[in-house]
């Protein structure tokens, strides 16, 4: 059964059974301050297993009073990609453990790369799950509790990256989304209810594109008992810059050469609306940020 992430700012470790997190660079440099007895006891283990902090690999380490979760940097932390390539690791090692719980202690990071990394984390966790039969139990959720004073759930950065997983999960749910659930008048829906984030959504139905002479378009909604909708949103967030437009399409599932298609992979025509999905998503993410 998949497991989400449930995330918190804490200025001490939980108690029970937690696993603490830490950091190693390249060089095998243990980047959180740790009690000395702790620090020469992790030094040992890594050596004993040839961990020597190569991005991307992790090692477990129990002792008789705790365990740690050593995730590899390489030679630096950088925010961006690299950082939330380190914080979908974390996730990855800790829904592993058997408490899934984590404490990452103050490593004294950049805010930047702290932010990413939770984002990092935050994007792994994601599953679609609207249809299984059987439910996440929210106490097999990862808890991961964060240190330190460069972030909390109110800080910019934080609230930024959570508008950015917003948009990303809505995109994913949107293109995982069966063709006879997300139909053009159900995902034209699904876009409408963004305005309540302050986007303006105009749905244009056939009729209107008709006037519009959107002949393309209205045939290859044709093939389809559904009606054909086209979505435009607007978010005017950029004062006197020049505006961009983003274009995406939206077939929610290809008829076009049915005939000449082979029935093997035809499930996947369902994707034909994955750049629409990421217009929406981008959009969505775009007005979380204002």
């Amino acid at each position: 059964m998949p497991v989400k992430l449930q995330l918190s700012f804490a200025k001490t470790a939980p108690k029970g059974d937690v696993t603490t997190i830490c950091l190693i660079g390249k060089k095998g440099d243990i980047i959180p301050h740790l009690e000395q007895d702790v620090a020469a006891f992790l030094i040992a283990a890594m050596a004993t297993a040839q961990f020597t902090g190569k991005a991307g690999k992790s090692l477990m380490i129990y002792n008789d009073k705790q365990s740690y979760l050593l995730l590899g940097t390489g030679d630096k932390l950088a925010p961006g990609k690299d950082a939330e390539i380190v914080g979908g690791k974390l996730f990855s090692a800790l829904a592993g453990t058997a408490s899934k719980r984590g404490w990452f202690p103050d490593h004294k990071l950049d805010a930047t790369v702290l932010a990413d990394m939770m984002f990092g984390a935050n994007l792994a966790s994601y599953y679609f799950d609207s249809y299984f039969t059987e439910k996440n139990d929210e106490n097999n959720s990862v808890r991961l509790a964060v240190g330190g004073d460069a972030l909390d759930e109110n800080s910019a950065l934080f609230q930024d990256r959570e508008a950015l997983a917003n948009g990303v999960f809505l995109a994913r749910d949107l293109v995982f989304e069966p063709a006879n659930k997300l139909y053009p008048g159900e995902f034209a829906a699904r876009c409408s209810a963004l305005s309540a984030l302050g986007l303006e959504v105009e749905i244009l139905d056939e009729a209107a594109m008709e006037t519009l002479g959107m002949g393309a378009l209205l045939g290859v909604g044709q093939g389809s008992r559904r009606d054909s909708f086209m979505v435009v949103m607007n978010w005017k967030g950029g004062g006197d810059e020049a505006p961009f437009a983003l274009v995406g399409k939206g077939v929610t599932f290809d008829t076009g050469g049915i005939s000449l298609k082979p029935a093997k992979g035809m499930e996947d025509m369902k994707w034909d609306m994955g750049g629409a999905a990421a217009v929406t998503g981008a959009m969505c993410a775009i007005a979380g940020r204002k």
